[in-house]
């Protein structure tokens, strides 16, 4: 989606924000911290809560990954409010935490700022027609249009995160896989301030890609997370189990498939094939999907933003879904049945 009066990031050192330094945002923040003052990163700040908030102000984020441990000092705050206006928000939540905070973000955000949201699923900002002859976000991921109209699509960066991480305790994100992020627009938007910012998150020491068009980055993870992860969810199995029992192998071939035929709808590629996807599953490491995850630690799982929300672009795209649609409505079940428990 074009962008539309929006101004260009200053020629200044730019200062970032990260809401939700978790396993994905706290490796962002922690990086960003480490080079700040250099390359054009202003000040880095986190917003965080709890245990993990008291622990980050007390003893810094301490990042492990496979070359070593580093305790990295964060101005940490636990209001929005605390700070002043960010020239780049990154938020690093799940999908329904996001819309509760619409007005904090909008205060947080300078009139010139990007935001960069790192979700799993369709983001908020991925237009679906209205009917009206505009666009809206999916109602699964921006109830009621609050993001879409307090913040706007037009300040928004796509981001996806390829990577391995955990909070094992407060204070404390172990990467264990190290991987890369993925920024872009949706063809026609001006990419000036993608390129600033993948330069800032390179020099701070990311591997960058910078996918164009945007959507097929954001449909090839889809393509893994709409299948493997439902399916993982409704069988309590790791990834690996699924690719080696034939009936859940096939369940996720045919949500995969769907996938792609909704990928294709939008002018989207996904160039893996699904048996390779399955063959990765099957001979990678015995992973449990971020959805597995959930149900495990007894908190939400991520049902609207991933499937919901890709249910809703296919309605609107005439794009039939029966497998994603009956899975989707077997984990709202189970969640229900949670909350009821």
């Amino acid at each position: 989606m074009p962008q539309t009066d929006l101004p260009p990031l200053p020629d200044r050192p730019l200062d970032i924000c990260v809401v939700g330094p978790g396993a994905i945002g706290g490796t962002i923040a922690a990086r960003l911290a480490q080079a700040q003052g250099t390359g054009g990163i202003g000040r880095v700040s986190v917003v965080a809560r709890g245990a993990h908030l008291a622990a980050i102000r007390d003893h810094g984020l301490r990042l492990g990954t496979p070359g070593g441990t580093t305790d990295v000092a964060l101005h940490a705050v636990g209001d929005p409010a605390e700070l002043p206006a960010q020239d780049v928000v990154i938020t690093a939540l799940k999908g329904h935490q996001i819309p509760p905070m619409a007005a904090a973000l909008k205060a947080l955000m300078a009139p010139h700022a990007r935001i960069l949201p790192v979700v799993n699923g369709l983001p908020w900002w991925y237009p679906l027609p209205d009917g009206k002859g505009g666009h809206r976000g999916a109602e699964e991921v921006d109830p009621g249009g609050t993001l879409w109209r307090e913040i706007g699509p037009e300040r928004a960066i796509g981001a996806i995160a390829y990577l391995g991480a955990s909070v094992p305790e407060p204070g404390v994100v172990s990467v264990e896989i190290e991987g890369y992020l993925d920024l872009g627009r949706l063809p026609g938007a001006p990419r000036e301030d993608v390129t600033r910012i993948a330069g800032l998150l390179r020099d701070a020491g990311w591997t960058i890609r910078e996918t164009e068009p945007f959507q097929n980055s954001l449909f090839s993870k889809l393509f893994s997370n709409c299948s493997l992860n439902s399916v993982a969810a409704l069988a309590r199995a790791t990834q690996k189990r699924i690719a080696t029992t034939p009936a859940l192998r096939e369940l996720a071939a045919d949500i995969m498939e769907e996938v792609r035929a909704l990928a294709t709808a939008e002018g989207a590629e996904i160039r893996m094939t699904t048996e390779k996807r399955l063959h990765h599953a099957e001979t990678g490491p015995d992973h449990a999907p971020s959805t597995l995850q959930d149900l495990r630690r007894g908190t939400p799982m991520e049902i609207e933003p991933i499937f919901g929300a890709t249910l809703a672009l296919g309605r609107s795209r005439g794009v039939p879904m029966p497998r994603l649609e009956l899975a989707t409505e077997m984990l709202r079940a189970v969640e229900d049945s949670r909350a009821l428990g």
